[in-house]
């Protein structure tokens, strides 16, 4: 097994999201390794009436992008704080896609995310962040079920 120097943690500021930042932040510590942590602001889409082509408005998407800057920042400074090397990304797009073209394109070695446990119409629905990473990943991905 490769050492694992470059952890990524996926976070969009949910219960569960801080679950898996928390394994990762134990993970990190315990190897030594540095962790990013990554957002992911999706696009905004507005549905025209009479069946025109939704609009999407990239003021909001960058109004989004700032305030998650500002949150992760915070998060990393917390993190810092207790003795793990750590750094933020945000990004815009497909939260599945935006964490694989990231593993692919930098030095990740692990995935820690959450999963939302979605069952039945939901998830038909609304798919899996988490199990779309799993299967496109090109590193070991560790999910991190909440309780309840």
């Amino acid at each position: 097994m490769n050492e694992i120097k470059t952890i990524l943690c996926p976070v969009d500021f949910s219960e569960h999201s801080r679950s898996a930042l928390d394994q990762a932040e134990e993970l990190a510590r315990a190897l030594g390794a540095q962790l990013v942590m990554l957002h992911v602001v999706a696009p905004v889409l507005y549905p025209v009436a009479f069946g025109a082509a939704p609009l999407t408005t990239e003021n909001f998407e960058e109004r989004a992008k700032q305030a998650a800057e500002q949150e992760l920042q915070k998060v990393v400074a917390e993190v810092s704080e207790r003795g793990v090397p750590c750094s933020s990304l945000v990004g815009a797009g497909s939260p599945s896609q935006r964490i694989v073209e990231l593993v692919k394109t930098n030095a990740i070695d692990l995935v820690v995310m959450a999963t939302h446990g979605h069952t039945g119409l939901k998830h038909a629905l609304l798919g899996s962040v988490a199990e779309r990473v799993v299967r496109h990943c090109a590193c070991p991905v560790l999910t991190v079920k909440v309780a309840g």
